[in-house]
């Protein structure tokens, strides 16, 4: 979980960067904008719910019943309603729909905190309400980590080298330190106190709070083509592994067997994200960033359009 917390300040960072850069200089920018992103992350995920709905049918482990056909086919595809589904045939993309929901309400974000910081704390505030606005179906729960990213983007905050390593370490401190309490406990046959700690929701809040301003450091770096190749690669990475390490049963056998399953399994993750973003993803991605770059309003007489289209992460 804290994971997937400190990529939704990632998010929260590069939607805003990019609102500014880019979409907010576009005709209709709130249409232009939201097209872009459904584009931008809708296709790959369709097209991995269909080879994970596939593999569940070919292990004979498809459900009898899950819940209403259009609400399965609607939120397999646009995203939206995901994590409210009666089954989900691919877990991870739970938090799909919620940078989906974020997206839908993140321009009024960008534009409130901008102006102020102070108005962060209504991010807080409806994350703390959470169980009140709907729960994890919503993006309540996660808006204030949105919201983190957006102010940093908002009013450039950056966090020294210095700070940003010290905050690694920490990071790095409170993870040594849960597994060395689940070793120990694991050494003497029980680790379900442990466990408890070690993946408990504070301990994730904990985690996620001290690797922000490392995360937030990584946006100043330059990259290159190969290093955004990685981070478009990680984003299928992340939706297809849940089907096919079930279809093999990592989980099953002996300590060797499941060492064996789990190489398999990397093996064939790789290749397959690989082939899709080089014959599916990238082109799709090329025409969405043409049809963005033809609504890009010409910048006024005296004024060049430098800085227009900065750099972003796996799914700008």
């Amino acid at each position: 979980m804290s994971a997937v917390l400190i990529f939704f300040v990632l998010s929260g960072y590069w939607v805003a960067a990019m609102w500014k850069r880019t979409y907010s200089k576009t005709t209709s920018a709130y249409f232009t904008y939201l097209v872009s992103r459904v584009w931008r992350i809708a296709p790959v995920f369709a097209l991995c719910s269909a080879i994970t709905w596939a593999l569940l049918f070919w292990r004979g482990d498809a459900p009898m019943a899950f819940g209403g056909l259009m609400h399965q086919l609607f939120s397999n595809i646009m995203i939206l309603g995901y994590n409210s589904l009666p089954f989900q045939a691919n877990i991870p993309g739970w938090s799909l729909d919620m940078e989906l929901q974020f997206y839908l309400i993140a321009p009024a974000i960008i534009f409130l905190i901008s102006k102020n910081i102070q108005l962060l704390l209504i991010c807080l505030v409806i994350s703390a309400a959470a169980p009140l606005l709907g729960g994890s179906a919503t993006v309540a729960p996660f808006l204030l980590f949105f919201g983190v990213g957006v102010a940093a983007a908002s009013h450039e905050l950056k966090p020294s080298r210095a700070f940003a390593y010290r905050a690694l370490y920490a990071s790095l401190a409170v993870l040594v330190f849960c597994a060395a309490l689940l070793a120990k406990e694991l050494y003497f046959g029980s680790a379900q106190g442990a466990m408890a700690l070690a993946f408990s929701s504070k301990t994730n809040l904990l985690i996620a709070a001290t690797m922000t301003p490392w995360a937030l450091y990584t946006t100043q770096q330059s990259s290159g083509a190969k290093d955004r190749m990685f981070g478009e690669l990680s984003y299928i990475f992340y939706l297809l592994h849940w089907s096919v390490i079930g279809a093999l049963k990592t989980g099953e056998g002996s300590y060797l067997d499941r060492v064996l399953l789990c190489s398999e399994a990397l093996v064939i993750i790789f290749v397959a994200s690989y082939l899709i973003w080089r014959l599916f993803d990238r082109p799709i991605n090329k025409l969405r960033a043409s049809w963005v770059s033809g609504r890009i309003l010409d910048a006024p007489v005296g004024f060049g359009s430098a800085g227009v289209a900065g750099a972003a992460p796996a799914m700008a």
